[in-house]
């Protein structure tokens, strides 16, 4: 029998299979990651705002863009 052991929201460990393409050593909890990935996507969501132009349809929904903004979102935390 082993200890059964319960994390509160966010103290859940990653294990080395999540921990694998991270770029800041020091993350090791779930919750650890989501604040991470969090500050990026606000990084991201002001990229977009300080952008002059307003995207249209057409641009936002293409590979190029979504490659971008993808890598605006998680490039800081993830390789």
């Amino acid at each position: 029998m082993g200890l059964d052991i319960e994390y509160l929201d966010g103290q859940t460990p990653l294990n080395e299979e999540e921990k694998d393409g991270l770029l800041i050593s020091l993350i090791t909890t779930r919750g650890e990651l989501d604040e991470a990935e969090q500050r990026n996507v606000e990084e991201a969501m002001l990229w977009l705002r300080q952008r002059r132009k307003r995207f249209t349809g057409s641009e936002i929904l293409t590979e190029q863009f979504i490659c971008n903004l993808h890598i605006k979102m998680l490039s800081g935390v993830w390789r």
